[in-house]
């Protein structure tokens, strides 16, 4: 698989170590919205557990059933420094023993990488007495930092070329591959708050409004001083990209939930949210 174009030229090294170091845990820093769980995907898909599962895990659910359930593959744990205590403690044990507990029998041995993302300072946290600061130490090996997007502006060209390249093929619209000279300068004009996670919501609406073979500066959705707020952006991208992708599996929920790393039961709520009727034409 190609080098991403989200992963900053000064991490790709790094980040193509950490995915063939398969036992050694993987943190990844930066801010909201700067392509952390992107990746971290990148890197399962380029290790050697790309053909086991990856799943995401979610707080609220025991952790030690969550690393049983990534058995083979890679879990990867948002927010880290967002999990109690008791939580980080678990992490902290299967890392030095490969063996989680379990409620009814003895701690029960897994094979799985551990990935791992925060927007925080861990070692502030640590301190504090947040974070557990043993588990800071075992996470700290392969550590991969994500600036923000306004200062990669000498790669923004090449950031967006890339997502358009992305969502185009996703799209099925391969031969949209420019944006008109006043579109790149209204993008070069805003200082991306969102992040990479923000430009790639106003490009996929664009490419999803465009007609022609390009993105014209009116196939631009309102952002900047006077756009709508970013969770309305994002619900808005939401809504349109799961309404194309669904129409273009033909409805198949299943497929649907592969593709997008939703789970079925999350899918089908989104689909009531946004008042949309199956095999809707």
């Amino acid at each position: 698989m190609e080098m991403v174009h989200f992963i900053p030229p000064s991490q790709r090294r790094f980040a193509l170590m950490a995915a063939q170091a398969d036992s050694t845990p993987v943190l990844i820093q930066g801010a909201a919205g700067t392509g952390k769980g992107a990746i971290a995907y990148w890197i399962h898909l380029n290790g050697p557990r790309s053909a086991f599962a990856y799943i995401e895990a979610q707080q609220g659910k025991p952790l030690a059933s969550q690393i049983l359930e990534a058995q083979g593959g890679t879990l990867t744990i948002p927010e880290i420094g967002e999990w109690p205590l008791a939580e980080q403690k678990i992490l902290l044990g299967f890392l030095k023993t490969k063996a989680v507990p379990t409620i009814q029998s003895l701690p029960q041995l897994a094979n799985v990488r551990i990935i791992v993302t925060t927007s925080q300072a861990l070692g502030g946290r640590a301190q504090s007495g947040l974070f557990n600061p043993e588990l800071l130490e075992k996470l700290n090996v392969y550590r991969i930092e994500m600036p923000a997007l306004s200062n990669r502006l000498d790669e923004f060209e090449d950031i967006v070329t890339g997502i358009i390249h992305e969502i185009t093929w996703e799209l099925h619209k391969q031969y949209l591959r420019d944006l008109s000279p006043s579109a790149w300068s209204r993008l070069r004009s805003y200082e991306w708050p969102g992040n990479i996670r923000e430009l790639r919501n106003v490009l996929r609406l664009a490419i999803t409004a465009a007609k022609g073979d390009r993105i014209e500066c009116e196939d631009l959705p309102d952002f900047g001083p006077t756009r709508e707020d970013f969770r309305t952006t994002r619900e808005q991208f939401e809504k349109i990209y799961l309404l194309e992708l669904l129409k273009s599996l033909d409805w198949e929920l299943d497929q649907a939930s592969s593709v997008t790393h939703i789970d079925k039961q999350t899918l089908i709520s989104k689909i009531k949210d946004y008042g949309f009727t199956l095999n809707q034409k």
